[in-house]
């Protein structure tokens, strides 16, 4: 097992982590058989989170979309409001 720490600087971590991903899969072909490598630390926080954020986004729209079909009586109406909302 060999270790590499690296520290963000003057950059994003998402930035960061592209570059870095890139490389590993660059050099992972050449990797002999059985051997791997795992990125680590703040990246896998980072993914973590925002696949959860996105998770609960997506439930969060499911679960307000029954209550508006009743309110607006029509199941067109909210899934055109719901979908023009901003994501972000």
């Amino acid at each position: 097992m060999i270790n590499v720490y690296a520290s963000v600087d003057g950059r994003d971590l998402g930035g960061v982590a592209d570059v870095v991903e890139q490389r590993v899969h660059a050099i992972e072909k050449d990797l002999p058989k059985g051997s791997h490598i795992v990125i680590r630390g703040q990246v896998q926080t980072m993914k973590s989170s925002f696949a959860g954020l996105g998770i609960g986004l997506d439930w969060g729209h499911r679960a307000r979309l029954p209550p508006d079909v009743v309110n607006f009586q029509s199941w067109l109406d909210p899934f055109i409001i719901i979908t023009a909302l901003p994501e972000h």
